[in-house]
């Protein structure tokens, strides 16, 4: 066929115009010319539309939510809290084969969930998908996106392996400029004082399980406006996914890294662009920088729908002359824009009304309707029907080809309305907005009026841009949904559900591709063809998740310095003077072989009601001998300062050398064991006031401790209170409360220091 270049888009019952002259649409429309070119080479390799992964990654991420959420359950079921705690419990699981095999499809089911998310987002994009009364669904599924990212760094963070020491060291850099989480990370993270960790892995844990809590309630706004919303895909793919995941996982298992060694820097270590792909920047760039411009991104994102403000196209108007009151335009309406109201006027008991802020102008209901109640704005819906009745009576038996709105400005050269000359007779194209606009009658009306037959072309299975057009299309015409194409006309239509490409290959080839319903099941040759494409983009991720990177160069060693410090306090393990009232800021000055490597100064900020000066430090070296010197200045006046290490040192390549510097602890030993069991700070809680009150006869989990002291005396013979009190805090299996469980944690003897477990003896001895 010789065709011209295409010109504006023209046909009845539709302003185009104002559909598709609009700059943002004429963008969007190259975008997906460039997209769909793209693409092409999927769809010729599964052979057909209806296997096109493309179509479905929408329900495919759902899917794969769906088997994140269950396989990160049963490795809960496994985890221990703490930073050793947490590694020995995956390397448990790891040396476990069903545990190891449910860790890789943890694993690869997340890192496909980003893929299908980003790639579902950005069809959403080119398809228009996103403005106007669909903003909803477009800014829910954006800050899912930003979810699902933070779901995954805390995956990663919580083992406590060298992932986490490259994750820790961009969230010192981020937030150690600020007073608060300096303190934070002071306590849990960088220095001795963070013990165990449980605290920092138990946050972590609320985070990562809390977000994915937050997913599932977004994904329930993110579907709300939508009639019939598809979750999952059919089954076979579902299937075919969940079995590829799983085989790879089988041949492929994640592994381990080594653990966090506060010793040693990082070094190299798989990178995961995935979820990690803010590590590179975030060690060579400013932090604010990153996580400014990831904000900004995010944030332009969800204000897509206002930045490229839709045009304002016309919505369904209602002829409530005409309407009867059927309710066929409510059921097939995609979006829930229609509704059925009451009346007391006229022959009929309801009418159709329009959902003013739900409508997106598809023109689906008007396909619907039997009376000819529903047009686009003011424009007669007759005009169409006229149109067909003069373009079938043009020519000898010409084909009446109706197309949706993507096809027409993808018709690779076909002028839409205008006669295409065919080899054996005239073929007439009619643009409309979807295919679900086009009613059996006007099918029934070209053929009775010359058509030798009629031809719908629309978008393929699962990739409607307005969501059911081409299925309920389809059901009209194979007389499974009404309103049903008479009987007499059946064989002289054809249905073509393609890809906006192949829109010249199936003018010519009509009835090649006439299946619509996405879960109709194709043959197991061809699911076996689209599990071995599953499989290999599978195999892909894992491949792009193994890249190296260099979290810290091996070839320097480094020096850190902690300090948390109040101006004028003794330092744990120095015996400096109190003198409070002279305290100041601190002033820290470090030589490394004779020379001045850090002098700065640390002004005092607000921590725990005192002010307090807070520092983390790394200093890079050449690996070798060095003799390393810390200075400090924190009292007013002061002339010589404190000496707090001067020795020598060697550091291998990537070694670490850490000096910590916190406070002795002050006031008497009750007063100090008193805050302790009421302490509900992260990195010091020892949970006492949690299951135990100290009101008389008050029973929480454990006993009441009102007259502990008393109690404990005669508690064990030969035992006296104080050695009671400690035993059942160290070891409280030894000595369980009749009528209680024994249900108090083990492990109090890592979570507290031997002065801590000392001074809560002494305020539990005061409970007499």
């Amino acid at each position: 066929m010789d065709r011209k270049r295409p010109r504006e888009l023209v046909g009845p019952s539709v302003d185009w115009a104002l559909r598709t002259s609009n700059r943002v649409r004429r963008a969007l429309i190259r975008l997906e010319r460039a997209t769909l070119r793209v693409e092409r080479p999927i769809g010729k390799a599964v052979g057909t539309p209806r296997l096109n992964p493309l179509y479905h990654t929408g329900t495919i991420s759902v899917f794969l939510f769906a088997i994140v959420v269950a396989t990160g359950i049963y490795v809960t079921f496994f985890f221990q809290y703490g930073f050793s705690a947490s590694y020995d419990a995956i390397s448990r699981l790891e040396a476990n084969f069903v545990g190891r095999v449910i860790r890789a499809v943890h694993r690869y089911a997340s890192q496909a969930l980003v893929v299908t998310s980003l790639l579902h987002g950005w069809r959403m994009v080119f398809q228009d998908r996103f403005r106007g009364p669909r903003w909803l669904a477009w800014t829910t599924g954006v800050v899912m996106m930003v979810f699902v990212w933070v779901i995954g760094v805390t995956g990663y963070w919580l083992l406590w392996d060298r992932r986490s020491q490259a994750l820790n060291d961009l969230l010192t850099r981020t937030i150690g400029g600020s007073a608060a989480g300096l303190d934070f990370l002071l306590d849990n993270v960088l220095t001795p004082v963070a013990k165990t960790g449980w605290p920092f892995i138990l946050l972590l844990f609320f985070i990562h399980a809390g977000v994915s809590i937050g997913v599932g309630v977004l994904l329930y706004y993110h579907l709300k406006r939508l009639n019939r919303p598809l979750v999952f895909p059919p089954r076979y793919w579902m299937m075919t996914i969940g079995g590829a995941i799983v085989v790879v996982a089988l041949l492929w298992p994640v592994g381990i890294l080594p653990p966090v060694d506060p010793g040693h820097v990082a070094g190299t270590i798989p990178l995961d662009p995935f979820y990690l792909f803010l590590l590179p920047p975030g060690l060579g760039l400013p932090p604010g920088l990153v996580w400014g411009g990831f904000v900004v991104v995010a944030g332009l994102l969800t204000a897509l729908p206002w930045a490229l403000r839709r045009p304002p196209l016309e919505p369904i108007v209602v002829d409530p002359e005409r309407c009867t009151g059927c309710t066929l335009c409510v059921a097939d309406c995609p979006y829930g824009a229609l509704e059925m109201i009451p009346t007391d006027n006229g022959p009929h008991r309801q009418l159709a009304a329009l959902v003013d802020d739900r409508c997106v102008s598809c023109g689906i209901c008007i396909g619907s309707c039997p009376v000819e109640a529903l047009t686009l704005g003011p424009v007669p819906a007759e005009e169409l029907w006229d149109e067909t009745r003069r373009l079938a009576a043009t020519g000898s038996s010409p084909r009446i080809v109706y197309t949706c709105e993507r096809h027409a400005v993808f018709s690779g050269g076909t002028l839409i309305g205008e006669s295409v000359e065919d080899a054996d007779h005239p073929v007439h194209v009619i643009p409309v907005t979807c295919l679900g606009m086009v009613h059996p009658d006007l099918i029934g009306t070209a053929l009775d009026a010359g058509a030798g037959d009629v031809q719908v072309l629309g978008c393929p299975p699962a990739d409607c841009a307005n969501r059911e057009g081409n299925t309920w299309m389809q059901a009209r015409i194979d007389r499974t949904r009404v309103p049903r194409l008479k009987k007499p006309y059946l064989g002289r239509v054809f249905s073509d559900w393609v890809a906006p490409t192949e829109f010249t290959f199936s003018l010519d080839h009509p009835g090649s591709q006439p299946v619509a319903d996405p879960c109709d099941r194709p043959a197991p040759s061809r699911l076996a063809r689209v599990a071995m494409l599953v499989a290999l983009a599978t195999v892909l991720s894992i491949v792009a998740s193994q890249l190296p990177f260099t979290a810290r160069p091996t070839d320097a060693a480094f020096v850190t310095v902690a300090l948390d410090h109040r101006g004028g306090a003794p330092i744990e393990g120095f015996g400096f003077p109190v003198d409070l009232a002279a305290g100041t800021a601190s002033r820290l000055i470090v030589q490394a072989d004779g020379a001045v490597v850090l002098d700065e100064t640390y002004p005092p900020a607000e921590v725990d009601g005192a002010p307090h000066s807070l520092a983390y430090e790394q200093i890079e070296l050449t690996p070798g001998q060095h003799t390393v010197r810390v200075e400090l200045f924190d009292r007013q006046e002061q002339t010589r300062p404190w000496l707090l290490f001067d020795g020598t040192v060697g550091l291998d390549g990537g070694e670490v050398f850490a000096l910590s510097y916190s406070d002795s602890r002050t006031g008497s030993r009750a007063d100090v064991g008193k805050s302790l069991f009421f302490e509900t700070t992260l990195g010091h809680n020892s949970g006492c006031r949690v299951c135990h009150s100290l009101v008389p006869g008050k029973v929480v989990v454990g006993p009441s401790l009102d007259g502990v002291a008393t109690r404990a005396a005669d508690r064990v013979p030969g035992m006296s209170a104080k050695e009671y009190l400690r035993q059942s805090i160290v070891d409280p299996s030894a000595y369980v409360v009749e009528g209680f469980p024994d249900a108090m944690l083990k492990n109090f003897d890592e979570l507290l220091t031997d002065q801590e477990i000392d001074d809560l003896v002494a305020f539990l001895l005061t409970l007499e």
